[in-house]
């Protein structure tokens, strides 16, 4: 059996839920009446809604993108006016990293005008595909503008929580410049990769069986959109002491400058809206609902990004967890009583802005909490794969496959100026898990010691009760 999971139920009465509706009686009093759906009524504009992440969306469009391209047969084949496929990998890669729908200096080209897949001149379109209607933002140009990824990099708009780096090998001017330096290094392997004519299979497969798709997706789930959320939008310190008295820009938006932090946050994470009103299993196998019928699916709204999505799968594949309506709950209840508010500001450490950082540490810690609870699920996959070496159903892919989203979710997990997993032991961690998998010819047995031990690690920093062995 899981132990319990960081849930509601640890706040304090002060931020109790109730439905919509409920009365006002004593004993309601300090409840807060919270909604089924992310949806929130501005209080400073007549008529307006007060909900507004688009960067999020943006941005986790972006790391879907890089996901997409590196996949692609267009990333290799399609030069542009590139002299070789290396430069035009390269060229793309980083159109979609570095300068996406923004327009850095010297920048001639970004997503709105230019195509990541072909480097025509024309607008890119968004590689997502849905099941249910058609995508409302088909391009980039529907997109927020002057985003990327670059720029919200762990080490480039904030500290790294744990002060260096962990995990990966990798040169850089400073500990803070390494992950944008890890992503770029990725980058190269890639394009050398695809200008080798030796090279056999994916081009986004190395031969030593690292997988730099799931790699830099996994990686960029945690150096851009947990540390965005942790180090920045839903810190104790930072983003829960912004204003909730003004519209936001000096009054130009619908909503106060708290209420806006607190939707990055969640937009970060990346669930539909109603996301609580499907099961695990519907969100797992679909991330698109066309909520309001009109044919159409909006990013904003009624789409479920990568995270969010591995807090359902995570909920199928452990018994006990119920990791997406912890985080869907608390984000909605911290929603609720920021809008409560509106009027007052936050003081630290006491009335609302308390009950706002438990709420936060709720959200943070059950996000860490997938990470670790992905790895050891990846972990299970890479040691069933070592354990197929030599015989007829082993898939070399497959292998650093696993491998690759093994180790891409546990260099997340440094991520979080809160962590539940200590610098010391994230370095023992990185130590047993090594920077490529062991193939045949390798010390299989002495690696498969290594990563049990791995996995016995983060059971017992997490307190996970239960056969992990099966997750």
């Amino acid at each position: 059996m899981l132990r319990p999971l960081v849930t509601l139920s640890v706040l304090s009465s002060a931020i109790l839920m109730t439905a919509c509706g409920g009365d006002d009686s004593n004993d309601n009093k300090n409840r807060v009446d919270v909604p089924d759906t992310y949806a929130f009524a501005s209080k400073v504009e007549d008529g307006a809604s007060s909900v507004s992440y688009g960067g999020q969306v943006a941005r986790n469009a972006l790391i879907n993108e890089l996901k997409s391209l590196i996949g692609n047969d267009d990333l290799t084949e399609e030069l542009g006016d590139n002299a070789d496929v290396e430069d035009a990998v390269l060229e793309k890669l980083t159109l979609v990293y570095e300068i996406g729908t923004s327009s850095p200096e010297g920048a001639t080209f970004n997503l709105t005008s230019q195509n990541a897949y072909t480097l025509a001149a024309e607008e890119t379109p968004v590689g997502i595909a849905v099941s249910d209607g058609t995508l409302l933002q088909a391009g980039y140009g529907d997109l927020s503008d002057d985003k990327n990824l670059y720029g919200k990099m762990a080490g480039i708009d904030n500290a790294l929580s744990m002060g260096e780096f962990v995990g990966w090998t990798v040169t850089a001017d400073s500990e803070d410049a390494k992950p944008d330096a890890l992503v770029r290094s990725w980058f190269d392997a890639i394009a050398t990769q695809a200008a080798d004519d030796g090279h056999t299979g994916n081009v986004f497969v190395s031969d030593t069986g690292l997988d730099y798709q799931q790699l830099i997706q996994k990686f960029l789930l945690g150096a851009v959109s947990f540390s965005q959320t942790a180090n920045d939008y839903l810190k104790a310190d930072k983003g829960l002491l912004k204003q909730n008295t003004t519209g936001d820009k000096d009054g130009t938006k619908p909503y106060t400058s708290l209420e806006h932090q607190w939707d990055e946050g969640f937009g970060y994470f990346g669930a539909a809206r109603d996301y609580n009103n499907y099961t695990d299993a519907q969100l797992k196998d679909q991330q698109d609902n066309d909520t309001n019928g009109d044919g159409d699916i909006d990013l904003e709204s009624e789409y479920t990004f990568a995270m969010a999505q591995y807090a359902n799968k995570r909920d199928s594949s452990i018994e006990g967890a119920d990791y997406s309506k912890t985080l869907m709950d608390a984000f909605l209840a911290g929603r609720q009583i920021i809008s409560d508010n509106v009027g007052e500001d936050p003081v630290e450490g006491e009335g609302y802005h308390a009950d706002l950082v438990e709420l936060a540490d709720v959200i943070i810690s059950a996000w860490e909490e997938i990470f670790a609870a992905n790895v050891i699920h990846y972990i299970n996959a890479t040691l069933e794969d070592m354990g197929a070496i030599d015989t007829e159903g082993y898939d070399f892919n497959t292998h650093a496959k696993h491998w690759s989203e093994m180790k891409g979710f546990a260099l997340a997990l440094q991520f979080n100026p809160i962590a539940e997993i200590e610098l010391s032991e994230l370095k023992s961690l990185h130590t047993l898990l090594g920077e490529a998998p062991v193939l045949e010819g390798g010390d299989i047995d002495g690696y498969t010691d290594d990563l049990e031990e791995a996995r016995t690690l983060l059971k017992d920093v997490y307190d996970f009760e239960g056969d992990v062995n099966g997750w």
